[in-house]
This record gives structure tokens, C-alpha cells and sequence, in this order.
């Protein structure tokens, strides 16, 4: 009898044994859920966080070891979205005093051959030139031409803030350079000379703008 009872007793403290084993486990994996949950989602943060997007904070609402990790995270996020628009601010100003220098380039180019061939019109008239009416009507097609380009440039900018598309038409690639030379007939110390062989006639496929900006570069 003694022996059952024994028996009987150990059986039952193995029982609140096991019993307390298995409670102890599963507050340990409740607690460890509880501790663990803001510690996934800093990782899945992380793992989701990528440059250019919108940097979303971690809610947090206890005071604990890991609430002063979300806070410096969170800390960083502010930071770093502040930093990500300020370099993104910079980039466009760069962007728009790159593009400044190019339509400052771009309309000072022609300028210069335009107020030449301007003075020598003039001196020309003073001086009663022979065949003055040629003369003016070519340095006149001249002129308007280079007014429509910045005239196009100008607008361009204005209306997409970016250079022209480039308009492909049938051009005489003779005679555009032609016009762009007579541009320089008249300027100092200089002298440009060219040899067609006779030929007057090179047609290509290209824009007479971007082409006239290039030969006068």
C-alpha cells in the first residue's frame, strides 16, 4: 500500500512538473513574441528600405530597451529623407545652371557674326558699295535666319525647359555652309576659305537649325 501511495505521489509531482514546464514554455514564447515583433518589423523595414521612396517611421508606443532602438531608427529615416531632398535639390539646381550655360552658349554663338555683318552693312551703305541691294537682301536672309534660331532656342526653353528636338528636312548642306561663312566675312585677322568643287548641291538630311549652330560653332 505504501509503496502504491509513493507511486502515486511521484506520478502527480511529475505531473505539476510537466505542468509548470509547459506553462513556463509558453510564456516564454508569448514574452519572446512580444519582445521580438518591433524587431522584425525594424528588419522588414530595413529590407524594404531602398533610396527615392517615401521613408515610412515605426510606431511605437512603449518604454523599453527596444523603444530607443525604433527611436534612433526613426531618427535616421528623418534624417536621411532631409538629406536624400536636399541632394535632390542640388542636383536640380545643378541641372538647370548646366542648362543656363548651354542656352547662354547657344544664343551668344550667332551674336557676335551678327553685329559683324551688321557694322559692315553699314560701313557699306556709308561708303556707297556697288551692288549694295545684293549685298543687303544676302546679309538680311542671313540675320533673319539666325533670329528665327534663337527665337526657337527661347521658346523651347521657355515652354519644356530643354533644347529644341531635332527637325529633319531636306537641307543643301553648300549652301548652309555658305550662309554660316558669310556670318565671319567681315571680322579681323581672319579669313575662311572654301572649295566645293563646283558644286553647289549637297543635300542631307538633318536639322537646319542644330546645323547652322554647329558649322558657326
Amino acid at each position: 500500500l505504501l509503496k502504491k501511495e509513493i507511486t502515486t505521489l511521484a506520478v502527480a509531482i511529475v505531473n505539476v512538473f510537466m505542468l509548470l514546464i509547459l506553462l513556463t514554455v509558453s510564456i516564454a514564447i508569448l514574452i519572446s513574441g512580444q519582445i521580438t515583433k518591433p524587431l522584425r518589423l525594424i528588419q522588414q523595414k530595413f529590407s524594404e528600405f531602398k533610396l527615392g521612396r517615401k521613408y515610412e517611421q515605426i510606431r511605437y508606443n512603449r518604454r523599453d530597451e527596444i523603444s530607443s532602438l525604433v527611436s534612433e531608427y526613426n531618427r535616421m529615416v528623418k534624417e536621411l529623407a532631409e538629406s536624400v531632398e536636399l541632394l535632390a535639390k542640388s542636383e536640380r539646381e545643378s541641372a538647370w545652371r548646366e542648362m543656363a550655360k548651354q542656352i547662354a552658349h547657344e544664343i551668344k554663338n550667332p551674336l557676335t557674326p551678327m553685329k559683324l555683318s551688321v557694322q559692315h552693312l553699314i560701313r557699306s551703305w556709308k561708303d556707297g558699295k556697288k551692288d549694295f541691294d545684293n549685298h543687303i537682301d544676302k546679309v538680311a536672309a542671313n540675320l533673319i535666319e539666325q533670329i528665327d534660331n534663337l527665337s526657337s532656342i527661347a521658346s523651347e526653353f521657355s515652354n519644356f525647359a530643354k533644347m529644341p528636338k531635332a527637325k529633319n528636312e531636306k537641307i543643301n548642306l553648300v549652301q548652309k555652309i555658305k550662309n554660316s561663312v558669310s556670318l565671319f566675312t567681315n571680322t579681323k585677322n581672319i579669313t575662311i576659305k572654301t572649295n566645293f568643287h563646283n558644286n553647289n548641291n549637297v543635300p542631307v538630311l538633318g536639322d537646319k537649325e542644330q546645323l547652322s549652330g554647329m558649322f558657326i560653332n
